[in-house]
């Protein structure tokens, strides 16, 4: 019982309140939709703003790497190349090895004064009469004997790399560097006889990790952790000094992925990156909350536009309501009027909004349910008149048929074979364009009576003219209105070639070409003058051929515009015939018809 009373009450109420009542719930939903939408697709993507931004970075980290490492690899084998090192490395006994050791002393300085991220560098010779050569930035320096470095896990590790390059740690406290006692990352080289190819020594760059790290965790926040690992899992440069120089497994973060970000389950993000051609690993730790402050502040304004949207709304609808009952009143009333039969009504809601739309589509449709009850009706009384025209001009085809097939054969009696074979091809003619009654013939039949027409033709202007007629094979059987090309012939005959002396041509070509069916009929007479030509096109391009514009046999182009009319009666506005001409050369009539209107035998 309430709720039929509610319902009562809700059909009592004016439109507006209806309106309202629908509309304030479904804005509502739909400003939090959006609302929540546009929060998410900021949230992800301010991630992936993230991921990429941290990403890069990591990227850029691993890419200056390489080229440090690449520098670094470059120079100690442009050190093996040179002659003075190798003589160093390998000295014969009664060379001045103090001169010598002067002299590559000297060589070393100046070339490590371009070589910004080397710090120090040291020569070991496999021979332990000679002493091992220390260079810095500075100067000379000193190293750990060759014995004592032998015993190192670095020289273990760059002697099973057999010439490879090794990168490792090197602490202060292992005091390869005498004197050094800064952490270094290092590479240690086996140099090889560049004639015999033997061991015969072995160099050690040094970088300064602290430089490196510098030169990494510029721009880094506070909470972010940065770990540079080698391939044997060492970390050799961090943030935290309590990692460096142990393993990545004994980190939280002891499993590298390459170019990767992995959430952490302590709230933060791991993204990496891993070098294939030196085997570095870069891990960058970024604390979660850090990284999407952001998206507090997104979080802040989407509440606020989302209020500020929903009153804005609520106040428009109420507008919106209260506007619309006005101009439905008047297309009501209009509505009435159409009902009873008056199709003059016309409504002139202005405004493009929807009611304003509803209004114009209104005032068309009526426009145009008036303008097709008048083309029905013209169309009916035109296609009617045709009929019956037809029906009376059949009468005599009828007639002369069979009057010319007994002449035929008394012609045939008499050995009259020229006489008889125009009378057969006359005879042809008017038994084609009978067509046993039926409006549409395939082309093939239409085409039958053409020849037969340019026959009789031909006999008459006594070979003043020849033709050529080219159908492809895929349109011979479809059904056009009988009697349609014929006219376009007679029309090239009277009006163009019975004006010349001779060498007259007509080619009648028809062809498919995508989804529309073409006849084509072009003949060399005296063509079409420039101002006729624009006023037969001009009837034949309008899109309803008026009554006085068939009914006059003065118009310009009478027979096309009965053919063009007879088109539009049967395709449609689809169908299309043109004629292109130039007075003196010739004239092209080119008829387009609709594939889709047009059937097959």
């Amino acid at each position: 019982m309430k709720r039929k009373k509610l319902l009562n009450l809700y059909i009592d109420l004016p439109i507006r309140f209806k309106i309202l009542i629908w509309f304030i719930p479904l804005l509502l939903i739909t400003i939090v939709i959006t609302g929540g939408y546009s929060y998410y697709t900021a949230k992800k993507q301010v991630l992936e703003k993230i991921n990429l931004s941290q990403l890069e970075f990591t990227n850029q980290i691993s890419n200056q790497l390489d080229y440090i490492s690449g520098d670094a690899i470059d120079f100690t084998n442009y050190l093996f190349l040179l002659s003075s090192v190798q003589q160093f490395l390998n000295p014969i006994p009664e060379e001045d090895s103090i001169s010598r050791h002067q002299q590559i002393n000297e060589l070393v300085s100046r070339l490590l004064v371009n070589q910004r991220n080397i710090q120090s560098l040291v020569l070991y010779s496999f021979n332990e009469e000679v002493p091992p050569l220390a260079v810095n930035q500075t100067g000379i320096t000193s190293a750990m004997p060759f014995n004592k470095f032998k015993e190192t896990t670095h020289y273990q590790l760059a002697v099973e790399q057999q010439g490879k390059p090794s990168w490792t740690l090197l602490k202060g406290k292992e005091n390869v560097f005498e004197g050094d006692r800064r952490n270094k990352i290092i590479i240690t080289k086996v140099i090889k006889n560049s004639y015999t190819l033997k061991d015969i020594g072995m160099i050690i760059i040094g970088i300064s990790e602290q430089t490196l790290r510098n030169k990494f965790t510029n721009g880094l926040n506070n909470d972010a952790q940065l770990f540079i690992v080698n391939k044997n899992s060492q970390v050799v440069t961090s943030t935290d000094d309590n990692w460096i120089g142990k393993t990545i497994d004994d980190t939280p973060y002891f499993k590298v992925y390459s170019d990767r970000t992995i959430e952490l389950k302590n709230d933060q993000l791991l993204f990496a990156k891993s070098s294939s051609e030196y085997g570095w690993d870069v891990l960058l730790v970024q604390p979660r909350n850090e990284l999407l402050k952001e998206l507090d502040k997104i979080k802040v304004l989407t509440l606020l536009v989302t209020a500020f949207c929903f009153v804005v709304g609520v106040w428009i609808s109420w507008f919106i309501s209260s506007i619309i009952t006005k101009p439905l009143k008047k297309l009501t009333k209009s509505m009435l009027m159409v009902k009873i039969g008056d199709f003059n009504q016309k409504v002139n809601l202005h405004g493009k909004d929807e009611v304003g739309e509803l209004g114009n589509v209104y005032d068309l449709m009526v426009q145009q349910i008036k303008k097709l009850i008048n083309d029905v009706y013209h169309s009916q009384l035109r296609q009617k008149e045709a009929e019956l025209k037809f029906l009376q001009a059949q009468i005599h085809p009828h007639f002369l048929y069979n009057t010319l097939d007994t002449i035929f054969w008394m012609a045939q009696k008499k050995n009259e074979t020229a006489i008889a074979n125009m009378i057969h091809s006359l005879s042809q003619f008017f038994r084609l364009s009978l067509s046993d009654g039926k409006d549409f013939v395939p082309i093939k039949n239409e085409l039958l009576l053409v020849e037969n027409y340019l026959t009789l033709q031909k006999k008459r202007f006594t070979n003043k003219f020849s033709y050529e007629i080219n159908a492809s094979d895929d349109v011979k059987d479809f059904l056009i209105p009988k009697l349609l090309i014929q006219p376009l012939i007679e029309n090239a005959l009277i009006h163009g070639i019975e004006l010349l002396e001779d060498n007259g041509f007509i080619y009648i070509h028809i062809f498919q070409e995508k989804d529309q069916l073409l006849i084509n009929v072009v003949d060399n007479g005296c063509g079409i003058e420039t101002d006729k030509l624009k006023k037969i096109n001009s009837y034949l391009q309008s899109n309803q051929l008026k009554e006085s514009t068939l009914s006059s046999n003065n118009r310009p182009g009478y027979a096309l515009l009965n053919i063009m009319e007879r088109l539009k009666i049967t395709f449609g506005n689809q169908a299309n015939m043109t004629i292109e001409s130039e007075y003196g050369l010739g004239t092209k009539i080119k008829m387009t018809l609709p594939l889709s209107s047009i059937n097959k035998i």
